[in-house]
């Protein structure tokens, strides 16, 4: 969820009920983004010694495991990326097990058509959210994953919403837009999430464990937008929930580049030190964890 403040998710549970259920039911915790991690210039002049809070290094931080000092993107431009040596997590899924079915839909296209999100994976759909809005992109986001997980037999799908950042930058995040997008946000994930509780009750697809992990990409200003290194810009959050975690636990500072080595731990798939993730995968609960992410 793009540009999503966790101070503005947690005031109540009425701005986002089923967020709340699921860190009531399993784990969060928050993190800034780092400052300081690299010395230098960037391949534009900037130093590159600043937390990078656009989305652009953000969702590539989360999908690769590895910060902007080594997949390279430092901006919105995504010059520099270098996503062959550092591929997605549902990319690096298939190399490792080709029968893997693995789907992405995302309602910024820039993750399709920049890369982020590879050739590789199994089903990549994008809708334009800059150009229709993404209130409208978001609800044919969640409309397909829901397809997906209803009709088909994903092991792994990756989601992206943006309407709150867009109301973010439209009217900041302590507006009414942004808590009217938050609310949308939240529903599209809990028609995911029933979708995902309507396999649970299919006797022929019982042995089903499903890992649901929510992250976003940076904060926002009081007033309005980001790309600064404030607390208010740089706190991320993750939530994490899957069968056997005892509710309510709390994260300790779980960081963007967690999300990738987590989801190929679920999937059951060792992280080789060649690839030079940064990241750690996350704690399993006692219950044993089958595929599904």
């Amino acid at each position: 969820m793009d540009g999503l403040r966790y101070d503005r998710l947690v005031r109540s549970p009425s701005v986002a009920p089923v967020l709340h259920g699921l860190m009531a039911a399993g784990a969060h915790g928050t993190s800034l983004l780092p400052y300081g991690m690299a010395n230098g210039r960037a391949h534009d002049g900037r130093s590159t010694d600043m937390a990078y809070t656009d989305s652009g290094p953000g969702w590539s931080s989360v999908l690769t495991g590895v910060w902007p000092d080594r997949h390279g993107v430092t901006g919105n431009d995504f010059v520099g990326a270098d996503y062959a040596r550092y591929p997605d997590f549902l990319t690096r899924a298939v190399a490792a097990r080709p029968g893997l079915r693995t789907a992405a839909a995302v309602s910024w296209p820039q993750l399709v058509r920049r890369g982020v999100l590879g050739a590789a994976i199994g089903r990549r759909v994008r809708y334009n959210g800059e150009f229709r809005g993404y209130r409208t992109a978001d609800r044919r986001v969640a409309r397909t994953a829901t397809r997906w997980l209803t009709r088909h037999d994903p092991d792994a799908v990756f989601v992206y919403f943006g309407a709150t950042d867009e109301a973010g930058h439209s009217a900041g995040p302590l507006s009414p837009a942004y808590d009217r997008a938050l609310l949308a946000q939240d529903a599209h994930l809990g028609r995911l999430l029933a979708a995902i509780e309507a396999r649970r009750c299919d006797p022929g697809r019982a042995n089903e464990h499903w890992t649901v992990l929510v992250t976003t990409d940076h904060g926002h200003l009081d007033s309005g937008g980001h790309g600064g290194d404030t607390h208010a810009e740089r706190e991320v959050f993750v939530i994490l929930a899957e069968p056997g975690l005892p509710g309510g636990t709390r994260l300790q500072s779980p960081r963007l580049i967690d999300i990738a080595p987590t989801v190929l731990d679920r999937l059951g798939i060792p992280v080789d030190p060649a690839w030079g993730l940064l990241g750690r995968a996350l704690p399993r609960p006692t219950t044993p964890i089958a595929e599904g992410s």
